[in-house]
């Protein structure tokens, strides 16, 4: 007879593009009773989610939720509940996820018209005014806002000027960069902003927060046809987070308690200096793998702080690397996506990941795997480096 599974999951140091660390206080909300899905208890719990989640948005936006599932059933909530079949749309692919943004447009039966730009570099204002121009009668544009297969941080309201001024609503991706970069969905115009719980706010996976401004909801009442999924419809679902609520579906709600801890966190140190602690210690990482003679993929104006692309340098066997940084030190980066497969690695500081320590980890962790290849680094080059920026 065989010995039963034991499931004893390793302690890892998640530096990727996600899911980022979990802190003890979030693993242990989710340990808490759970209750029913229409408890008192749960539904004032989800009251102070919306007031929260407007937080981190940096909305005042009404229609402010989660919706239960991964970030890309938000990513379908937005798209589902914004676009009829037959309604043109513009989609800004610079990545994999402005692909899939693309995608779930067309499996929407929206007319795309798609601005490309390399891999590593942000969409132009101009090419997507010159879409917007071309395609005429424009229901909405998409973009994202942190891509987390190039690293591009996208500038956003440039966009969304265009997009109002065409009458389109602007759809904005921020599953990366929400709660770890400067955003502001009322400031910069976002109609409809998506985000997941597991990146920069440090939850876990399957909630998935969401904000509809009102042009979004204009636009989603006045819809022909019914949103093509009754589980993601905008208008069922905040039945259930209004008071009273009503039923549509089994809220998750250990989830919640997750989501609600993570959202506290950052409203304890507050979003304005959270997004500037990233930033100061993305600027001395970048300033350490430069100093080991690395160079990254996006120049400095338009890179992504919770995610580097680090170009792997001529002689390095890129997964080896990674493998011993795993097998190690328990550290987890991710290599390229598409074009960038064996290219780059995704060296991400998300939430609780963003930590000092682990940087100077990483650092003298490579040094060690590139030695290890053969390959002579400046011992300690990359920790002091960084030690001197964070510094000063």
């Amino acid at each position: 007879m065989s010995e039963p599974f034991v499931f004893d999951p390793p302690t890892r140091i998640l530096l990727g593009p996600g899911p980022s660390e979990v802190p003890a206080r979030v693993l242990s909300a989710l340990a808490r009773p759970t209750v029913g899905y229409m408890d008192p208890s749960y539904v004032g719990l989800m009251q102070e989610l919306r007031g929260l989640l407007r937080m981190v948005f940096d909305t005042k936006n009404d229609a402010t939720l989660a919706i239960t599932g991964a970030g890309t059933a938000a990513m379908e909530s937005a798209v589902f509940n914004a676009l009829e079949p037959g309604d043109k749309a513009v989609v800004c692919v610079h990545g994999y996820f402005g692909d899939r943004l693309r995608q779930i447009m067309e499996r929407a039966g929206a007319e795309v018209t798609v601005v490309e730009s390399a891999w590593g570099s942000p969409t132009r204002a101009t090419d997507v005014e010159a879409a917007l121009a071309k395609a005429g009668d424009v229901k909405a544009v998409g973009i994202v806002h942190g891509e987390t297969s190039t690293g591009v941080r996208q500038d956003i309201p440039e966009i969304a000027s265009l997009a109002h001024k065409n009458d389109a609503l602007l759809i904005v991706d921020t599953v990366a960069s929400l709660g770890g970069v400067e955003f502001a969905a009322d400031a910069w115009g976002a109609d409809i902003v998506y985000t997941g719980a597991q990146k920069c706010i440090s939850a876990v996976p399957g909630f998935s927060p969401i904000t509809f401004s009102d042009r979004a909801m204009a636009a989603i009442n006045a819809r022909k046809t019914p949103c093509q999924s009754w589980y993601l419809d905008a208008l069922l679902n905040l039945t259930y987070w209004d008071t009273p609520p009503k039923y549509h579906h089994t809220g998750p709600i250990n989830l919640a308690y997750a989501l609600y801890e993570g959202l506290r966190i950052i409203d304890e140190e507050g979003l304005t200096n959270r997004t500037a602690r990233v930033k100061k210690t993305a600027q001395a990482m970048w300033a350490g793998f430069e100093a080991m003679g690395m160079s990254m993929l996006v120049p400095e104006e338009s890179r992504l702080p919770t995610l580097t692309t680090v170009c792997v340098p001529d002689g390095i066997d890129e997964a080896k690397v990674r493998a011993y940084l795993m097998q190690q030190h328990g550290i987890e980066i991710v290599g390229g996506l598409g074009p960038l497969a064996g290219k780059v690695w995704r060296v991400g500081l998300m939430g609780a990941s963003c930590q000092p320590r682990h940087v100077i980890l990483l650092l003298a962790a490579m040094e060690a795997a590139f030695k290890a290849q053969g390959v002579s680094v400046p011992s300690g080059a990359g920790v002091a480096a960084f030690s001197e920026r964070m510094a000063g």
